[in-house]
């Protein structure tokens, strides 16, 4: 009887998990831990050879999946206090071990050295990563005992342990600050245990943390999500001041991948400060943007949906080539962004406008366009500049949040003002589909953020033209789309042109170039 129940259960445990998406959403309504387990040992600040501790957060025993990503969680606390206890890991760890992840958390050698200084709290943070190195070859060593996918391991943390993961994820050999006693401190690596394995990660979800120097982060290193309060005054969001010499903070990391072309996000949490102000509301939301970010990142999603940026240098290099032959009057308008814009063939006539400097490439997304965006634009001085770029939130599992697509729009306008300062910027709102209709009202909130922020900014426009592809029910118009359900026919280009054109041709006549 005993035997048949058990299979009853394992029964109700896989229909569950067929109904929701693993990793995704919470496939079980429980889950288990193991606390205090030894993972290393090291000699702390005041001399003595400290036992290092983790606590684990993993799915029910029932669970059939046997090698499952790790995420390995470092607190904050200045280095000076808090334990593995501490911050947001209790809820991370239920949440995601839920969701079928394995969830570590560890305590680390904490202590600043007595004089305070930025070399103090930098070799406090050089012994915190080498116990996070410790705990993530531990997981290496063990990986069997607690069914881990060893090439999915993933770094999280808060404050002065974001600082931490930071420094494990990135900081090579080589780049250890000068100033740090590695005589006495050891190598990198350090000798907190675990000897022979590997201490690589595959990717890190930064909160309220910073870094010492930005240029540690390199193309082709492993992606970065990024989480700060605009009004933290204890550690900087961005480059205004220093933490004991951790001055580059969430959004100038989250910028520097972009321009590098490593994955990355980034979410601000405007006024809030350090912790986002402790306030649970705003710390669940942060919560809940890490861990739809951390999904995308998985290798299953990277496997059906993979975004290598650099897929469109032969199509750059086509720009690069008609450059050289396309000559351009004074009056020309760039067009710049996705397959929308690619397959407007007959742009300028649609547009009543001959001068168009047509630059669209392949189903490009926003980060995309922030790499690329130099090459594109800089060649050219346009009198004015349309985009339009509609391929990042698709309904696939790769889709960013409605405010990660407006930061990415927001950094695309960042990067075209560094050489055109007061050239109009407009986007055109990502038109509804009949293939896409399923993520229409996250494509709305896309549009309306975007929408909210040309508002507050000079020289920047958006054109509304969805209402011409609706029907009276508010459904997508097929006749206007190719047999994709997605890309407009030659009938649905005019038709596009129709609605925009009085506007763009506004938006151009009253540049004061």
């Amino acid at each position: 009887m005993k035997k048949y129940f058990i299979f009853l259960v394992l029964i109700v445990i896989t229909m569950n998990v067929n109904a929701q998406i693993r990793y995704k959403q919470s496939i079980f309504t429980s889950m288990d831990s193991i606390k205090n387990v030894t993972y290393g040992e090291a000699i702390n600040l005041e001399g003595v050879s400290e036992k290092l501790l983790l606590d684990v957060y993993t799915p029910p025993t029932l669970d059939t999946v046997t090698k499952r990503p790790l995420v390995l969680f470092v607190h904050g606390g200045g280095f000076r206090n808090n334990t593995k206890m501490s911050g947001i890991i209790n809820r991370l760890g239920i949440s995601l071990a839920k969701k079928g992840f394995v969830v570590a958390s560890i305590d680390y050698r904490l202590g600043v050295d007595k004089s305070n200084t930025d070399v103090a709290y930098q070799e406090a943070m050089f012994r915190a990563q080498q116990d996070g190195k410790a705990a993530v070859r531990f997981f290496r060593r063990y990986a069997t005992t607690y069914e881990i996918d060893t090439s999915q391991i993933f770094l999280t943390g808060s404050s002065a342990g974001s600082m931490t993961i930071l420094a494990m994820a990135y900081m090579d050999e080589n780049e250890v600050p000068a100033a740090i006693d590695q005589k006495k401190w050891g190598s990198l690596e350090g000798n907190s245990g675990n000897e022979g394995y590997s201490s690589k990660v595959n990717g890190v979800m930064n909160f309220w943390g910073s870094i010492i120097d930005y240029k540690w982060i390199k193309k082709g290193d492993v992606p970065l999500f990024n989480i700060a309060g605009t009004a933290d005054k204890t550690v900087p969001y961005d480059s205004s001041f220093s933490y004991h010499s951790l001055k580059y903070g969430a959004f100038i990391l989250y910028q520097h991948c972009l321009r590098l072309g490593v994955p990355t996000g980034w979410v601000p949490f405007v006024g809030s400060g350090h912790t986002l102000d402790g306030k649970r509301n705003l710390l669940d939301s942060a919560q809940t943007e890490m861990e739809s970010w951390l999904y995308t990142q998985l290798k299953t999603v990277a496997v059906k949906s993979p975004e290598p940026t650099l897929r469109w240098e032969t199509d750059i290099k086509k720009f690069d080539s008609l450059n050289t032959v396309e000559k351009y009057s004074d009056s020309a308008v760039l067009f710049l962004g996705s397959s929308y814009i690619r397959y407007w063939k007959n742009i300028r006539e649609d547009l009543n406008y001959p001068s168009i400097i047509h630059r669209g490439f392949g189903g490009s997304n926003l980060r995309d366009v922030a790499y690329y965006v130099r090459d594109i634009v800089y060649p050219h001085t346009p009198k004015a500049i349309f985009m339009y770029v509609g391929n990042d939130i698709v309904d696939s599992e790769k889709d960013k949040s409605p405010i990660q697509v407006l930061e990415l729009f927001k950094f695309v306008v960042q990067e075209i003002r560094v050489k055109n300062p007061s050239i109009p910027i407009t986007w055109l709102q990502i038109s509804p589909s009949e293939k896409r209709w399923g993520v229409w009202d996250k494509v709305q909130q896309a549009n309306l953020l975007i929408e909210d922020y040309t508002k507050t900014e000079p020289g920047l426009n958006i054109i509304r033209f969805s209402e011409a592809f609706l029907n009276e029910k508010g459904l997508p118009k097929t006749e206007y789309y190719r047999t994709d359900k997605l890309h407009y026919n030659d009938a649905g280009y005019k038709v596009w042109g129709e609605a925009i054109k009085e506007k763009v041709h506004q938006i151009i006549t009253s540049s004061k170039k």
